[in-house]
């Protein structure tokens, strides 16, 4: 049995492989990896978050599930929001974010999951919950990537005693390796695959968090919750050299970005030597272009047509949308699933009965240009997630993403063009130096061979900050995977 997985944690990739291992498809194992990750990576994943799906096959049509996060369709004055910053420390960076129940769109994560199901999947969704169920209930260890992360929030999983008693042993995180079980979210799930997803979007979920969220300074009521849908979409469809992109399309502008990405690199990429100074020279070139476009979205679609000669779909998007995790699968009959997901930052609240925490999509500053409370009500948030297959000659070649923020498109780029222009293998050209240019810092991986410019930042290599690019590649019919080991990720390939 043929079948490929990477994932953010080796639990999330456990699961999926079991699903695998059963006669289950992509989807399938998608699904039990998504619930997983609600366990393994509640930093990143959870019921309260939102994300997307690129689902694909050998020589058949890809979608998109659309489940990213939906803002409350009343919008009350700045001030009546409960809305507050924090700063985190990266170390070498610090960023401030808001949080607080007024920071929480409409989460999707549950909608999309039961979309899928419905969709693609072929086992009951009893069978690709019950692993998550199982774990949530004997406990999972707290492992490095994990400790650091709920280190670093630590002040927001703070903010509720849920965060604390489930995290924490007084006001440090428990040790690496300590057993944290979530025995809410067992019987949450255990009720969920009773009832479906009506219990989160119209029954006793949906009407906990609004009725103290409505009370504690969130628009978030009932009627956001059951007028949310998860939905299938076109993906956006870019060529670069012999190969064509899939990748999320609207809301997220990250397939955008990283189309014109490439197709700036390949106008300079002649002659390029790996690790060389006109290489490092020509990322910063590309990134600087796209630096300029990346918040003026038909500005770049325009670019991008006039670049690649082809129509493009055009994408009204008003609002501008950190957290965030990505796997992927591929089935022994080569369906494909890349998913990316994100709660921000988490606001700092969990839902009860669920232990897990509220998303801070409306609370994520540097993404949201004309200011805090900017947003359009009803409307689905901005966002630069990527997921991404990669076909040649109909066939898939690569399956990719990566959390990172606003860098996700950037250096999602270089791993695709170290794999696919460079010919690395798919360890090397996820783990090679990366680079991103913020409008001031050139900030870059230690690894390139020559004296770096002024105003250039240099991180260690395997920085967090570079997102964490797990992939998997097909070569002449052999499966290659990879975990970015810059947030510790996992992968196995079964050939």
């Amino acid at each position: 049995m043929n079948y490929a997985v990477s994932a953010g944690h080796e639990l999330t990739l456990f699961a999926a492989e079991e699903i695998l291992k059963t006669g289950g498809n992509g989807v399938d194992a998608a699904i039990a990896a998504y619930w997983m990750s609600f366990l393994s990576e509640p930093c990143m994943a959870s019921a309260g978050a939102g994300g997307f799906a690129v689902i694909g096959a050998d020589n058949q049509a890809t979608k998109m599930i659309d489940f990213f996060c939906q803002t409350p369709q009343v919008k009350k004055p700045a001030d009546q929001y409960h809305f507050y910053p924090v700063t985190i420390d990266f170390g070498p960076s610090t960023e401030d974010f808001y949080i607080g129940r007024g920071s929480s769109g409409v989460p999707g994560a549950i909608a999309g999951i039961y979309k899928m199901h419905e969709a693609y999947a072929t086992m009951p969704m009893k069978d690709l919950a019950s692993i998550a169920m199982t774990k949530a209930k004997e406990g999972i260890a707290l492992n490095t990537f994990q400790h650091y992360d709920i280190n670093l929030l630590s002040e927001i999983f703070l903010q509720d005693p849920k965060g604390r008693s489930l995290f924490f042993d007084g006001d440090q995180v428990k040790q690496k390796g300590s057993i944290i079980k979530m025995l809410g979210y067992a019987d949450f799930l255990e009720t969920l695959v009773i009832e479906g997803p009506d219990l989160f979007y119209k029954g006793e979920i949906a009407q906990s968090i609004t009725s103290g969220y409505n009370h504690s300074g969130s628009s978030l009521s009932m009627v956001d919750f059951e007028k949310y849908e998860a939905r299938i979409v076109d993906v956006l469809s870019i060529p670069f050299k012999s190969f064509q992109l899939e990748m999320a399309s609207g809301p997220s502008v990250g397939g955008y970005i990283l189309s014109a990405y490439l197709s700036f690199f390949e106008g300079l990429s002649r002659n390029l030597n790996l690790g060389s100074q006109d290489h490092f020279l020509a990322l910063q070139k590309v990134n600087g272009k796209l630096h300029l476009l990346k918040n003026d979205i038909p500005r770049l679609i325009q670019t991008l047509k006039e670049e690649l000669n082809i129509e493009l779909p055009q994408v009204d998007l008003n609002i501008n949308t950190r957290g965030t995790s990505h796997f992927n699968v591929l089935d022994k009959d080569g369906m494909a699933v890349a998913l990316t997901t994100s709660i921000g930052e988490g606001n700092g609240y969990f839902i009860e009965g669920t232990d897990m925490q509220m998303n801070n999509m409306l609370g994520e500053g540097a993404l949201l240009p004309n200011g805090y409370h900017s947003w359009i009500p009803n409307q689905r948030l901005r966002s630069m997630m990527t997921p991404t297959i990669i076909r040649e000659s109909g066939k898939i070649k690569m399956i990719t993403g990566t959390g990172g923020a606003g860098r996700i498109p950037f250096v999602l780029a270089q791993s695709i063009i170290n794999a696919l222009h460079f010919d690395l293998p798919i360890e090397d050209a996820v783990n090679f130096p990366k680079l991103y240019f913020d409008g001031e810092t050139i900030n870059v991986e230690e690894g390139f061979d020559f004296p770096y410019l002024e105003n250039t930042k240099v991180w260690p290599q395997g920085s967090l900050y570079f997102g964490g690019t797990h992939s998997i590649l097909v070569h002449n019919n052999h499966l290659s995977a990879v975990g970015d080991k810059r947030r510790y990720g996992v992968a196995s390939a079964n050939n």
